[in-house]
């Protein structure tokens, strides 16, 4: 009877498996209109915000918004309109409620009429997005050089961006930096560099852990090694760089693929997409409670993947999604692993464009689901997946 019991419970258990791996991509109807790009995802309350921008025929860009209220999105709410936007297929807006309830919002604008002088503007929202106030730029340099790929993270009462600021490079032999600077009502402050030689196009991840925030980037060294470093803060100062993984990726130009970095419940998940012995690689990096300090490498795509990894985290599980090969064609792929990382499930969610048009995946956990956005032929989509954590 006890071997009948066992054999049952473990037919249930891969039934259980089957039908998870099994469970359909839906795509969802977005509000955003044709031509539109640059999708993000932001959590708001129990909810999330849906964002983008539109291009019309005479090259003004519209920063927009919408809430998904649990059935339907709300309204479109316009945060920014311009003719000086600058839209970029890697380096995309972003939305984040801080802790009091405020939204803020970034997003690169020209500083100049040179092609690569923009900078990044920060508008904020006092009453859930329904008016922005501008707060000027993130930096205080106006150079005309590139600022960008930005992170925003809560970070105790106000928030906290990290960007890639190009302001040495007016000079040839200048550096990309990374710096950071907090946001803390209609006031940006405390601007300081964590790097002063960093991949000069690769997006940016951060979160807040339990002892204070961490950013990774793709970094540079003398030699034109491009591996992911970390900065952390603790007892309020930040650590000097430190690589991730020694990769060894050599490369004489900007691969324009950062790594994804996530937390939750004890859990620090880092996927990066990177070359190693002359061979592409997406690979997911795990910390789980201080039990793997070292954190756990788990390849997840060697198939010559494209890479622009996103990675999150539910109570239970972490997610990674990123843009991969299947059978000559492009896809957006899922992995999911638990904390201790044993991948649970692989799988294939749509076919996507192989070149710049698919843009950056984005990613969040929200009621049950796994959301994600992405571009598609100049055009945003939304689809989600049934998860049990």
């Amino acid at each position: 009877m006890k071997h009948l019991i066992i054999i049952y419970l473990l037919i249930c258990l891969d039934t259980k498996l089957v039908r998870a791996n099994n469970l359909p991509f839906e795509i969802i109807k977005n509000p955003a209109s044709t031509n539109s790009s640059s999708s993000n995802l932001t959590s708001f309350g129990e909810e999330f915000i849906l964002s983008w921008i539109e291009l019309d025929s005479k090259k003004t860009a519209r920063l927009k918004m919408s809430v998904w209220n649990g059935l339907r999105f709300d309204k479109n709410i316009l945060i920014e309109e311009s003719k000086n936007m600058f839209v970029n297929w890697a380096d995309i807006p972003s939305i984040i409620e801080a802790p009091s309830g405020d939204l803020y919002a970034q997003w690169l604008d020209r500083i100049s009429s040179k092609n690569y002088s923009y900078g990044v503007r920060i508008s904020r929202s006092i009453n859930q997005g329904k008016n922005w106030k501008k707060l000027g730029w993130l930096h205080d340099d106006k150079s005309e050089t590139e600022h960008g790929f930005v992170s925003l993270i809560q970070d105790g009462n106000i928030v906290r961006a990290f960007w890639l600021d190009g302001r040495m490079m007016v000079n040839p032999t200048g550096k990309m930096m990374l710096r950071t600077a907090v946001i803390d009502g209609d006031h940006i402050k405390g601007e300081i560099v964590l790097d002063n030689n960093v991949c000069t196009c690769c997006p940016t991840s951060a979160a807040q852990l339990s002892d204070g925030p961490i950013v990774i980037y793709r970094d540079r060294s003398p030699k034109e090694i491009r591996d992911i470093s970390f900065s952390r803060r603790r007892n309020n100062n930040w650590t000097e760089p430190s690589t991730l993984k020694k990769d060894n990726w050599l490369i004489p130009g900007c691969p324009v693929n950062g790594a994804s970095l996530a937390a939750n419940n004890g859990v620090v998940a880092i996927s990066r997409y990177t070359v190693t012995l002359n061979k592409a690689k997406v690979i997911l990096r795990l910390f789980n409670n201080g039990r793997n300090k070292f954190g756990k490498e788990i390849v997840l795509d060697e198939n010559n993947p494209i890479g622009r990894c996103v990675t999150v985290c539910s109570q239970n599980m972490v997610y990674t999604i990123w843009i991969g090969l299947e059978k000559n064609q492009t896809v957006l792929r899922l992995a999911e692993a638990s904390p201790s990382g044993d991948i649970i499930r692989k799988k294939t969610l749509t076919t996507v464009k192989g070149n710049r048009l698919s843009g950056t995946p984005r990613a969040i956990v929200k009621r049950g689901y796994l959301w994600l956005s992405w571009t598609d032929a100049n055009n945003i989509r939304l689809g989600r997946i049934k998860i049990d954590g």
